[in-house]
């Protein structure tokens, strides 16, 4: 292809951040295009294209000047007159080169040359500047500018560094950040072979199982992306298969009735096993206690483990010996004097309380009622177990203290069984919706221990996780500083543009402007998954999502008397 003249650089070229091109004309170049400049590194070295994208134009002319006043609107240029006196210069972000020799994209060290010819890019040299191995690599969607026709450039992600080294997903309400994340969920789940745990505080994932039947979205005849063509019925012929073999899609709610209506008895409803709980988890879900109060608790938990030596112990039983049967434990031999002394019953009722609202709010605890506590290994899947799955913790209902206190037990048992030298879990993928509920800034939730640490030690053991937000300035920002995949979209809130640009260095200045204007499904990707920053127009769903927001005319119908 020949390459046309854009314009010209001009003014120091030394800051690679703030480059300056005149312009040939005004319908030469778009903000958000790319666009290339020849440039030699070193003397012995070859001329390379380096990449830039345009992150601002201006434009004013001398006739229309704001200086003139009220009499601009007067004037009115004669028939076939041409409109002089024209400025334009638009403002470049240099994104790198790929060096010939390692493959790398690199920033240049040498200032490009004052008056280098600015050139167009065509699909093909983006699409070659942004190679991938599509084998191991995530089609997220189309480079904006590039996502339709014959000049498609689709946009990859590297599949390992995004589930390994976390994903912080952020937007406002409406931008499309849960659609986002289905895309992704799915192509992992359907494509990858992989595991997914997500907690949907709000129910919306669970709608693709909602009455017990697989829902997916409408046929795609109206579909441009080729790749999307293909590639959508494919998951969805593979998300069936695995349905059949047990895998796919997995349900698992609180013990209550309206979750059985909602997925037609396909759910499964969580059991978990109290006595399997360090006492860290435990002082998470239950803060507050005194000292008495706490050493209560731990003798009765010992007491219970001792006593009922045959698993899965009924939770009734550990609310039984903070009760009526605390006399039992005080002839117990094994107590210390200390211990003994602790045993008060008041101490006991108050610990029991505080135990019995976090039961009767959370509904996830096994007891003699149930027939199987949840096995965190079938849930997950062990190495050995080649089914994908996608497993949707559906919250919708719950306090959030409650919500937090299931995310909070889950997430440890999943790290705790993950890290297990002799039976490790499926390595797997943990999905935080609203986020900032569960990994607050300030660090009040029950589930921020064990997030945070995840966030430190969960890809030595293969558990990764994404943080999802529309109000990033309210999450931890020692959390989001560990995910080194960011997907930013629609954001206008000068808080949360400030938060995300301290917390991450991946985001530059021409990035943060560009946030509040992105369209819906548009996206700023950055980080290790992807060789440099890029705006993507997001893809197509297989599977149908409960996030849309309803079509309120519709259901208001028309007055009847």
């Amino acid at each position: 292809m020949k390459h046309k003249v854009l314009g010209k650089l001009v003014g120091n070229t030394g800051d690679m951040a703030k480059l300056t091109m005149v312009v040939e004309d005004s319908f030469s170049v778009r903000r958000g295009e790319f666009v290339r400049i020849m440039h030699q590194e070193r003397r012995d070295e070859p001329v390379v294209p380096v990449l830039g994208r345009v992150t601002r134009i201006n434009r004013s002319n001398m006739l229309f000047n704001s200086g003139f006043g009220e009499g601009v609107t007067e004037l009115e240029l004669l028939p076939g007159a041409s409109v002089t006196g024209e400025n334009m210069y638009a403002a470049l972000e240099i994104v790198g080169f790929r060096d010939p020799a390692s493959r790398q994209i690199k920033i240049p060290r040498r200032p490009l040359d004052p008056g280098a010819r600015v050139e167009t890019v065509d699909f093909q040299f983006l699409s070659d500047f942004y190679e991938f191995n599509e084998h191991t690599s995530l089609h997220l969607g189309n480079l904006v500018g590039y996502e339709r026709g014959e000049n498609t450039v689709p946009i990859f992600l590297d599949v390992n560094k995004l589930v390994t080294e976390h994903l912080a997903v952020l937007a406002m309400t409406g931008a499309g950040k849960s659609y986002t994340v289905g895309r992704i969920i799915e192509r992992l789940v359907a494509l990858n072979n992989g595991t997914v745990v997500v907690f949907d505080p709000h129910g919306e994932y669970g709608q693709a199982l909602a009455k017990g039947r697989l829902h997916f979205a409408e046929k795609f005849d109206n579909l441009e992306d080729e790749r999307d063509l293909q590639t959508l019925p494919r998951i969805q012929e593979m998300i069936k298969r695995m349905q059949d073999a047990g895998a796919g899609i997995n349900i698992y709610t609180p013990q209550h009735e309206s979750f059985r209506h909602k997925y037609a008895d396909k759910n499964h409803s969580l059991a978990l096993q109290f006595d399997r709980f360090e006492m860290d988890d435990v002082a998470e879900i239950l803060p507050g206690l005194t000292e008495p109060q706490q050493r209560v608790l731990d003798v009765a938990i010992r007491y219970w483990r001792t006593t009922d030596k045959a698993e899965p112990r009924d939770i009734n039983r550990l609310r039984y010996f903070l009760g009526d049967g605390i006399e039992e434990i005080r002839d117990w031999d094994d107590l210390t004097d200390a211990e003994a002394k602790a045993l008060n019953s008041r101490s006991a009722a108050v610990a029991s309380m505080k135990l019995n609202r976090v039961l009767n709010e959370a509904r996830s605890f096994y007891s003699a009622t149930i027939e199987q506590p949840t096995d965190i290994y079938q849930m997950v899947g062990r190495p050995s177990n080649q089914k994908g799955r996608l497993v949707i913790i559906d919250l919708q209902g719950l306090s959030d203290t409650a919500k937090q206190v299931v995310c909070g037990l889950l997430s440890s048992e999943i790290l705790r069984a993950a890290s297990s030298k002799t039976d490790p879990l499926r390595p797997c993928f943990l999905i935080y919706e609203e986020g900032h509920n569960f990994a607050p800034a300030g660090g009040n939730a029950v589930s921020h221990r064990i997030i945070k640490k995840i966030a430190g030690e969960g890809r030595k053991f293969g558990v990764g996780f994404a943080i999802v937000s529309q109000r990033p300035s309210k999450l931890d920002a020692d959390v989001t500083s560990q995910c080194n995949t960011l997907i930013t979209m629609r954001l206008k809130n000068p808080d949360d543009q400030r938060f995300i640009a301290k917390a991450s260095d991946m985001v530059s200045k021409a990035d943060l402007d560009e946030l509040p204007s992105l369209s819906t499904g548009e996206a700023l990707v950055c980080g290790r998954s992807i060789p440099a920053p890029l705006l993507v127009k997001v893809g197509s769903k297989a599977l149908i999502h409960g996030g849309e927001s309803p079509e309120v005319l519709k259901v208001w119908g028309t007055f009847h008397e």
